[in-house]
């Protein structure tokens, strides 16, 4: 790999630039060194509980100034995706309103949500169902909410998963991930969900073809072997594992995927790639 040609760093956020929305030691010089070298910085995560402008502002805030347009996350991409394919006002059921809502509604789309009996009574009632179910992280998911997405798939709802991350880390360990809600959905539907998040392609190559760059361009940086570093190469990134998250090295031989650097954390990483 030839890192003197990078144009661009594409970085994850929890694990590799902030635990629990605090920031990890030297990350946020580490950033600011590779702007300095004249590298774009964007930022490409699974989470879809904010929208990309609240990621930039929340990354801002945190002493990383960051503009809507350096954030990729699947909140937007998965607005992005279905408002090129559905029809302005179509009704999506979505899981996680915080993030996925204000994007579906930015795309010309018309989220639904269900939290109560009372409110899964009426929306069994309201026939036709929506005709898309949307799953990310939803930290206040209920037993109707589950049945109002099951119910529209099983009646052939298009199926989209923010991502498949079976946990998240935090400090001292890890909690339950978008990938469970998604892992019931499919036991009870049967249906296989499109994949919007990492390890897919999909959100690194939008980035980039906003900025007219190339996956070649561009070095992608996580901290799971099978999510960031996987979603790298099937873009056709070059690829960096950080040690700040939940893979480790001891990871790295009984991984299908290989990263092409390995750096203990950001400021080691810069390190490792060349001075212009």
């Amino acid at each position: 790999m030839n890192f003197r040609k990078l144009r661009a760093v594409l970085l994850d956020l929890d694990g590799v630039v902030y635990l629990e929305h605090k920031l990890i030691p030297g990350a946020a010089e580490a950033i600011r060194t590779m702007r300095a070298r004249g590298l774009k910085v964007g930022f490409v995560t699974n989470n879809a509980t904010a929208t990309r402008a609240t990621f930039g502002a929340r990354l801002t805030a945190m002493g990383i100034p960051c503009a809507t347009a350096e954030v990729m996350n699947t909140s937007y991409a998965a607005a992005r995706y279905l408002g090129g394919r559905l029809a302005r006002g179509t009704r999506v059921f979505v899981f996680g309103k915080l993030g996925l809502a204000p994007e579906l509604r930015a795309a010309g789309l018309s989220p639904v949500t269900v939290h109560t009996r009372e409110e899964f009574r009426r929306y069994r009632a309201a026939r036709p169902y929506p005709n898309t179910v949307v799953a990310s992280f939803d930290t206040d998911l209920t037993w109707w909410e589950l049945c109002a997405g099951h119910v529209a798939l099983e009646r052939g709802a298009r199926f989209i998963a923010c991502n498949f991350d079976p946990t998240y880390p935090v400090h001292g360990g890890t909690l339950p991930g978008t990938g469970s809600l998604v892992k019931q959905l499919e036991v009870s539907s049967r249906r296989t969900p499109f994949l919007v998040g990492k390890p897919a392609p999909l959100m690194f190559r939008m980035l980039l073809q906003e900025w007219g760059m190339r996956p070649a361009d561009a070095l992608v940086v996580g901290d799971r072997l099978p999510i960031d570093i996987a979603g790298g190469r099937a873009a056709g990134a070059a690829t960096a594992l950080v040690l700040t998250g939940i893979d480790q090295r001891r990871d790295i031989p009984r991984s299908r995927w290989k990263p092409h650097l390995v750096a203990r954390d950001l400021p080691a990483l810069v390190r490792l790639l060349p001075t212009p």
